[in-house]
């Protein structure tokens, strides 16, 4: 899904080697933050930012500043803020670019002695670089853009990761419990059946064996089950999947 809105993305600006930038970076960010690796996420940044902000410039000014040519981050978000429309780009998506800007040479910083300071910052910047992007999703005019966005949302976890468009836990000593509390952690919206199925079957053998489990863990509220018929996490299920997150990380 993602890759069919960054063609329709580049459609739209005609500028695929910067919306390919765009992506690449964010992938980055996003990889480097699951993986735990906040210095290699921080040299990213940079070029996720300004990404973002020829972008901004395209959508609300109708043209950007061609890659290769002197980019100066302030100037530009000072002539996007004058400009008119686009709000969520002019102005929310221009200061939250400027806020993570300067962490990407960022090496020490005042933290609690007890807590990585890289760890800290990367956290953040992974959460405003998926917030910023769902904002360029949302304002682009990109036909249906709820899948991709629901996508970018999912949280991301170092236990569990997206293949093929199936969440799955990565580690072979996690229960199938386990798994299915970490999957829907992952997963604000909630996961149907089939989907938690996709994702546990190397624990879980079949969907009556699942069934079992949910059903376990609703009497247990950790779990609940909506109208629509997609399990979410409930009660006890977050705490217990945040013990899972720093027991199995």
């Amino acid at each position: 899904m993602l890759e069919t809105i960054k063609q329709e993305l580049k459609k739209k600006i005609n500028d695929d080697k910067l919306v390919d930038n765009l992506f690449f970076s964010f992938q980055k960010i996003s990889e480097e933050f699951i993986a735990q690796q906040p210095v290699t996420l921080l040299q990213n940044t940079g070029l996720f930012v300004e990404s973002v902000l020829r972008i901004a410039e395209h959508f609300v000014l109708g043209i950007h500043t061609p890659l290769g040519s002197k980019f100066d981050v302030d100037d530009c978000i000072k002539k996007l803020e004058k400009a008119s429309g686009f709000d969520g780009l002019r102005i929310h998506t221009t200061r939250l670019s400027r806020a993570i800007y300067d962490f990407r040479s960022r090496k020490t910083g005042v933290h609690l002695k007890a807590i990585d300071p890289q760890i800290i910052d990367a956290s953040l910047i992974f959460n405003i670089s998926t917030w910023i992007l769902i904002e360029i999703l949302k304002e682009s005019g990109i036909s249906n853009p709820e899948t991709g966005i629901r996508t970018l949302f999912t949280k991301k976890i170092p236990l569990v990761q997206n293949v093929g468009g199936i969440l799955r836990t990565i580690n072979p000593k996690l229960l199938g419990t386990h798994r299915i509390l970490l999957l829907l952690y992952s997963t604000p919206d909630g996961l149907t059946e089939e989907q938690l199925f996709g994702g546990t079957k190397q624990k879980i053998k079949n969907l009556k064996h699942l069934r079992i489990n949910l059903n376990n863990m609703d009497a247990n509220d950790l779990i609940h089950q909506l109208s629509d018929d997609t399990w979410v996490l409930f009660g006890r299920g977050f705490s217990e999947a945040e013990r899972l997150i720093e027991k199995f990380t």
